[in-house]
């Protein structure tokens, strides 16, 4: 016999795989980062999709009394705190979208993992890829937005590099805190 003939006897490794079983992962966003901003921030629930913050008007104007020991007979001052009539107002966003799935596709192909669960699933992660991009760019809430002045860093050029966070970063000695 020739070698032909011995290997067209056997399933080669193609042929096999068409009836392998492939384990596959669950479907991945390549654009999901870390959610660690909005775990550090503190939540409050806006039920009108409107916050308001109210501040002081001349806390320095709020007057107080501390005396050592009790029982003095001296009267107390009398003080009110005053409010801004006016106080910053944030109207939030609203994020949404329609989920499709035709119920072939969700039949015939879910296995092994659940397509509608999946869809959905990627479907939360890019509306809260939206929810942290605007916590930080939102130009009427955003925390870039919020930033006074004093607290930006200048940059030397047109991207940040290491150099311009060596600037208001205290060093020891002559070694460079950022590398």
């Amino acid at each position: 016999m020739t070698t032909a003939q011995n290997e067209s006897q056997a399933l080669g490794d193609l042929g096999a795989r068409q009836l392998a079983n492939a384990t596959k992962t669950v479907p991945q966003l390549a654009t999901i980062t870390p959610r660690w901003l909005p775990h550090l921030l503190s939540w409050v629930p806006v039920e009108a999709g409107l916050y308001r913050v109210n501040r002081v008007v001349n806390p320095e104007r709020v007057a107080i009394k501390a005396e050592e020991g009790a029982g003095t007979e001296e009267p107390l001052p009398e003080t009110y705190v005053d409010y801004e009539t006016s106080p910053r107002e944030y109207t939030l966003r609203t994020i949404s979208t329609l989920l499709d799935i035709h119920t072939r596709v969700s039949d015939l192909y879910s296995s092994p993992h659940d397509q509608v669960a999946q869809q959905l699933r990627l479907t939360i992660e890019t509306i809260k890829e939206r929810q942290e991009f605007e916590l930080v760019n939102s130009p009427e809430y955003g925390l870039l937005a919020q930033a006074i002045p004093e607290q930006t860093i200048q940059m030397l050029g047109a991207a940040p590099t290491p150099d311009d966070l060596d600037a208001p970063t205290p060093r020891s000695g002559r070694r460079r805190a950022f590398s």
